[in-house]
């Protein structure tokens, strides 16, 4: 009975291993690497969000846990993060260049919010093309409400295991029919995609026939015009 007790407790601490304060300390660490670009990672909010140039009521550090941070999510077993909602958290920089490659200690990430950050590409080398070497369960990513451009969109095409894609009010213009947009029709498990707000031509339909898995496509405010035939163009 007590080598069995031995043994389960050899687990737990195995299992405890590497982790500080409730989450990994590698992870812990690397969320501490990404703070000087998403100032508010590490803060509680009283109330609601930022705007622009002014704060909503108060704002609280929060624990060392990083798994308790509101803007973070953790796998209640393993510890390790799931999703990170940095959405409007980099309000003072204005068209900056983002290094993907920060992300890359969040082996089990599923969701990464970037909306609203005045994002304007990534670090040259340093694009998201980075994150397919490891990050093999990311589902979610929400780059909308920044500054990229259709240089973007080779970097995202190597991020296989993508099932949703928001790219809405960006500064896409016009589009290559052979060069952008098409690009993304690697991305065979894409189901949602959302182009709205960019200045986009009719001919983005013509783009998009190779997307296999898609169900739902957004294109508000896009400025098509006329009379559009998709009867037959698309999966869904």
């Amino acid at each position: 009975m007590e080598s069995k007790w031995l043994a389960m407790v050899l687990v737990v601490l195995s299992l405890g291993s590497g982790l500080c304060d409730g989450c990994l300390e590698e992870e812990r660490f690397a969320l501490f690497q990404l703070k000087p670009f998403f100032e508010f990672i590490d803060y509680k909010f009283e109330l609601d969000l930022i705007y622009y140039d002014y704060l909503v009521d108060e704002i609280k550090e929060s624990s060392s846990n990083c798994c308790e941070w509101e803007r973070v999510e953790c796998n209640p077993i393993s510890g390790r993060v799931t999703h990170l909602f940095l959405n409007h958290s980099s309000y003072k920089k204005i068209h900056w260049y983002l290094n993907a490659s920060l992300f890359l200690p969040f082996e089990e990430i599923q969701n990464i919010y970037l909306s609203g950050n005045s994002i304007a590409g990534c670090v040259v080398n340093q694009g998201f093309e980075r994150l397919s070497l490891k990050l093999d369960k990311l589902e979610n990513l929400d780059l909308s409400e920044n500054h990229f451009n259709h240089s973007i969109l080779a970097s995202l095409s190597e991020l296989s295991s993508l099932k949703s894609l928001n790219l809405a009010y960006n500064i896409f213009t016009g589009l290559n029919p052979t060069n952008d947009i098409e690009m993304l029709s690697k991305l065979k498990n894409l189901e949602t995609l959302d182009l709205s707000g960019n200045s986009l031509r009719n001919n983005i339909l013509s783009q998009l026939d190779g997307f296999a898995s898609l169900k739902s496509l957004r294109l508000e405010y896009c400025g098509l015009k006329g009379t559009l035939d998709i009867q037959g163009m698309f999966p869904f």
